[in-house]
């Protein structure tokens, strides 16, 4: 008698034991959290914009959209001297660049392809080159096989902190009234190139009629 109500105690408190299944769909959600807790623990954390890169797109978009460019006086690696007044009646693509700067230094060819192509069109591009000497840019110009883009130097960033620029390249398109009408942070390609100047005739035709 005693034994065999030891042995339905045994029975009665013997814990269950869960099912495989039930295991597995315990564990998947665990391992799923764990898994996005350690990939956003890996991912490398995110710059604060810096001041300078906002000053420099609140500077270019909400100061000179629509309004007069700054002037400006520079030389060119070719020995003239060029100011804003010298493209009035046409369209300008002011570009910033250096030649450290990887985007920079990708568009030139489609900048030079550009202003040869539009030479003749009353659209002019001028690539300024700030903080580097006319050896260094010469040089490397010869490097990359750009041959003939019109290339002006701002040696101590004068030009370049008048018009708010930080980041690089960005293109000014001003217009034959040296009005600023639309600015882009970034490489621009050819084609990207091409719809803008396509914008500028149509708004010039438009201003005619």
């Amino acid at each position: 008698m005693t034994q065999l109500l030891s042995e339905d105690k045994k029975k009665t408190f013997t814990p269950n034991k869960p099912a495989p299944v039930l295991v597995i769909f315990a564990i998947v959600p665990l391992i799923a959290i764990l898994g996005a807790l350690l990939m956003i623990a890996l991912q490398p954390p995110k710059s604060a914009p810096t001041a300078d890169t906002i000053n420099s797109l609140n500077y270019s978009a909400n100061n000179y959209l629509d309004k007069e460019a700054p002037y400006f006086e520079l030389a060119t690696l070719d020995g003239r001297v060029v100011t804003l007044d010298d493209y009035a009646g046409k369209t300008l693509f002011l570009n910033f660049w250096q030649t450290t700067c990887p985007p920079c230094v990708r568009e030139l060819p489609a900048l030079s392809e550009f202003a040869h192509a539009k030479s003749s069109q009353d659209v002019e591009v001028l690539a300024v080159n700030f903080d580097e000497t006319s050896e260094r840019i010469t040089n490397f110009l010869a490097e990359i096989d750009v041959v003939g883009l019109p290339v002006a130097l701002d040696p101590v960033s004068n030009v370049r902190r008048t018009y708010g620029v930080a980041d690089i390249p960005v293109t000014f398109v001003i217009d034959g009234d040296g009005i600023v009408r639309y600015w882009k942070l970034g490489e621009m390609d050819y084609f990207e190139m091409e719809e803008y100047a396509a914008l500028m005739a149509t708004s010039a035709a438009a201003n005619e009629g």
